[in-house]
């Protein structure tokens, strides 16, 4: 378990608990292979994001992971457990239980110096993760009431779960989370209906109709493992504008980090598409550069993050992280980040700013 160095103090933080199933009842060499395939998972679920924004506490049977930047690194971390316990073979048997809450929170230290976190923001997660089911994810209502607001697209994630009540008689009202499926509508307060109604206008849902829904629902999963949730809305956006099975499988591939793409695109042999296309030439997306370069700056990347986070919301941060890997000049990366904009015309204007000088 990893442990990050964090000043003292309070603040508003995301905390992501997680609680291994029927860990305390097995046999400690049992529990000592649960802890390992967990930790596994953890790493990979955290790979995306900076060890200065997250703070992970071993809680003996599971983690309480506290995410100090984007509220959604709770989500996407809770989906790439989730979806490691379900698919990896190595962790057969084992089941989470998953609660996320937005709250304040004051960071500590403990008798031998390390950062603990204390406060409703941890306690309301851990009360919210009580009433999960195995392998389901809750949220608190602040939660779901600050993503969901982000995009419209996050806001058809969560799905009202009713009130519960903890053992101090406190209420909460929980939201369940859908990433990988389309589930049936339930009943919201009204309320609450119409505020997601106001909020969230038409988009379009359905894939393009140049591939087959089955093969694009297996590059979804497959992106998902790499980059999680927010795969879905990219396999969608790269259907309806790619041309061909290459060009789909070259701007999937971009959204892959470096360090794991060759396997990702190994992967999408499987699916008929790269005996179909043939790799990527060097140089072009899906492919690791040959060098890096001088000209991505943190100057340039801070200024294509901010452009494209007023188009798509605060993913756009994750995106700009993962194109920058791949891109060998300032325009290449804006190319890749503009396949994420739906308007044409506002898709014009962010690739004029790659010619801007910093």
């Amino acid at each position: 378990m990893e442990v990050s160095h964090l000043g003292s103090g309070n603040r508003i933080c995301t905390v992501l608990f997680v609680d291994l199933v029927r860990y305390s009842a097995e046999p400690v060499s049992e529990q000592v292979e649960m802890k390992a395939r967990f930790s596994a998972l953890l790493a990979a679920a955290l790979e995306h994001t900076p060890a200065a924004d997250r703070l992970v506490l071993d809680t003996g049977d599971g983690a309480a992971l506290c995410f100090l930047g984007d509220p959604e690194d709770a989500l996407f971390a809770a989906n790439s457990l989730r979806s490691g316990v379900r698919e990896a073979p190595e962790s057969h048997g084992l089941q989470l239980r998953l609660g996320i809450n937005l709250g304040p929170v004051r960071v500590v230290k403990d008798i031998n110096g390390h950062s603990n976190v204390i406060g409703d923001g941890i306690n309301v997660a851990q009360r919210v993760m009580g009433f999960a089911e195995p392998n389901q994810i809750l949220v608190s209502r602040s939660y779901f009431e600050v993503v969901s607001r982000l995009s419209p697209e996050y806001g058809r994630l969560f799905h009202y779960a009713g009130v519960h009540r903890d053992k101090h008689v406190r209420e909460h009202e929980v939201y369940e989370v859908h990433l990988t499926t389309a589930p049936v509508e339930q009943e919201k307060p009204a309320g609450i209906q119409a505020a997601e109604s106001a909020d969230s206008p038409d988009v379009k849902t359905e894939p393009g109709p140049r591939f087959p829904p089955a093969l694009l629902a297996r590059l979804t999963s497959a992106l998902a493992r790499e980059i999680g949730p927010v795969a879905k809305l990219l396999v969608r956006r790269a259907a309806d504008r790619a041309a061909d099975a290459r060009a789909l499988m070259e701007a999937l591939a971009a959204n892959v980090p470096e360090s794991s793409r060759a396997a990702f695109a190994a992967g999408l042999a499987d699916l008929g598409l790269v005996t179909e296309a043939g790799p990527p030439e060097p140089g072009q997306p899906g492919t690791s550069p040959r060098h890096e370069t001088a000209d991505l700056g943190p100057a340039l990347l801070a200024r294509a993050e901010q452009i494209l986070t007023r188009q798509i919301g605060p993913v756009a941060r994750i995106l700009v992280r993962q194109a920058a890997k791949g891109a060998a000049s300032p325009r290449e990366l804006f190319e890749r980040l503009a396949a994420h904009i739906d308007d044409d015309e506002v898709r014009r204007a962010f690739m004029a700013e790659a010619d801007r000088p910093v």
